[in-house]
């Protein structure tokens, strides 16, 4: 009897230093999702079949926050209704402004095809296009938010200021691990190809990360 006892003690206090050490152990943390992109062939399919809503809502569903909208000759009513659905769903909408057809346009025709966006990205095309003067001219005309994207090599064409968030495009997996190093630097989030470098998410520990394009 005396035996089975501390035989019980000696289980239970070994099952409770178990716990005490497991709760000691640092729980792994994911990266965190951020943005993701709609291409315009991807906008046309996703309302044509009506199942933008749904697609939005899967983005929501796995932590992406923001959308980044290709709104090039997309008609008025989808760029309203998509920007809408986004809203609905919790996300963020931004109409993206890239090269080439927007790369001659002045910066209030730039801010006249975001108006139905809560905020505008400028991308690699816009810096090796425009001049600083230009991005400070969108600053000034462009009350909200502005999301500015850059390919590694391009961090001397960063403006000083003016950025609400910036991502830095690691897009080749050669040269990922000193593309994220130059994000952590810069304070930015790391673009993810869904072709070269998706699979490389496990490594970013809590870095928040884009996914170009969106997979689904």
């Amino acid at each position: 009897m005396l035996v089975r006892r501390i035989t019980r003690q000696l289980i239970s206090i070994a099952s409770r230093l178990t716990a005490a050490g497991l709760a000691l152990v640092p729980l792994a943390a994911d990266a965190a999702p951020n943005g993701t992109w709609l291409s315009k062939p991807q906008i046309w399919f996703y309302t044509s079949t009506n199942t933008i809503t749904q697609t939005l809502a899967g983005m929501r569903a796995v932590r992406y926050r923001v959308v980044f909208l290709d709104y090039r000759n997309v008609a008025d009513p989808v760029q309203q209704h998509v920007a809408q659905e986004a809203r609905q769903q919790g996300l963020m909408p931004v109409v993206w402004v890239q090269s080439p057809q927007y790369r001659s346009m002045s910066i209030p025709d730039l801010v006249h095809e975001a108006r139905h966006g809560d905020g505008i990205q400028v991308d690699d095309h816009f810096f090796a296009n425009y001049t600083r003067a230009d991005f400070y001219r969108l600053r000034q005309l462009y009350t909200k938010p502005i999301f500015c994207s850059i390919q590694p090599f391009q961090v001397a064409l960063l403006p000083p200021g003016g950025c609400n968030q910036l991502d830095v495009q690691c897009y080749t997996a050669q040269t990922f691990q000193q593309c994220v190093k130059t994000a952590d630097r810069l304070g930015a989030v790391v673009s993810l190809s869904t072709k070269n470098t998706l699979g490389y998410q496990n490594s970013l520990g809590t870095r928040r990360f884009n996914t170009f394009l969106w997979p689904g």
